[in-house]
């Protein structure tokens, strides 16, 4: 064996060694929500901890997870080859058969090709699968959903006592401006998640056109997609009257 491809299996089996350290670390990391705040911030109330829990929770939708495993398999499965002595040729193969493995060959394509595979290509049975997984994802949104109600309720208030105690010189513009900042990253954090929603509702739906099935058989599926639909609009509702709030206090 030529120093050179000796060096570059060595090379390999250190990166494969990364990704997997990587993908263990990427599971257990907590994340703290917006501005690296943990969710047991002592400083925000219980519905705001829910909320950035929820949030964190959400994040991690089934669609997205599939997608995530892909990249890893083809990584994982051309390094392997590339251990293991393979050629280019032999190599690109190995990472469309990881990309496989992992879940998908890329994208709302390989979201489509891994619920085929694990259906044993039974359309029917996909598509059931897939709608499985929206409603899976829907309810982690309507979790998210409830907890920005309850924030959204405690924000207005403390800000129409924000803008009481002003008026009243009980606090200064800048103490006020201060106590704002509270709210703004509960608005950002809905924002995140608005975005998140979107993305995700987006990717579901493409994914559905991509199938032939009757009207019949993708009803269930349909039917949680608009499920989303109509949540994303409540979300969207939820922070327009929660920055309709923060600009008053500021008026």
């Amino acid at each position: 064996m030529t120093k050179s491809k000796l060096a570059m299996q060595r090379m390999a089996c250190i990166t494969l060694a990364a990704v997997l350290s990587l993908g263990t670390v990427g599971c257990a990391t907590t994340g703290g929500g917006m501005g690296g705040s943990s969710s047991a911030d002592a400083s925000l109330s219980p519905a705001e901890q829910k909320l950035r829990a929820d949030s964190e929770r959400f994040d991690n939708t089934v669609i997205g997870g599939v997608i995530k495993g892909a990249a890893t398999g083809a990584v994982l499965g051309g390094l392997w080859r590339a251990a293991t002595g393979g050629d280019r040729h032999e190599i690109a193969r190995a990472a469309v058969g990881g990309a496989v493995i992992g879940g998908a060959l890329g994208g709302i394509d390989g979201y489509r090709t891994a619920k085929l595979q694990e259906a044993k290509m039974n359309e029917v049975a996909a598509l059931q699968a897939m709608a499985q997984d929206v409603k899976t994802d829907n309810d982690r949104l309507q979790a998210f959903l409830d907890s920005s109600s309850t924030v959204l309720a405690e924000g207005k208030q403390r800000l129409a006592a924000v803008r009481g105690d002003v008026d009243a010189k009980r606090m200064t513009a800048a103490q006020a401006e201060a106590a704002r900042k509270r709210e703004e990253q509960n608005i950002a954090q809905m924002q995140a998640t608005l975005k998140k929603a979107k993305d995700t509702q987006t990717q579901y739906a493409q994914t559905s056109a991509t199938f032939q099935g009757s009207a019949a058989n993708k009803r269930n599926l349909d039917a949680e997609i608009a499920r989303m639909d109509r949540q994303i609009s409540t979300l969207e509702r939820n922070i327009n009257d929660y920055n309709r709030a923060l600009a008053v206090s500021k008026a």
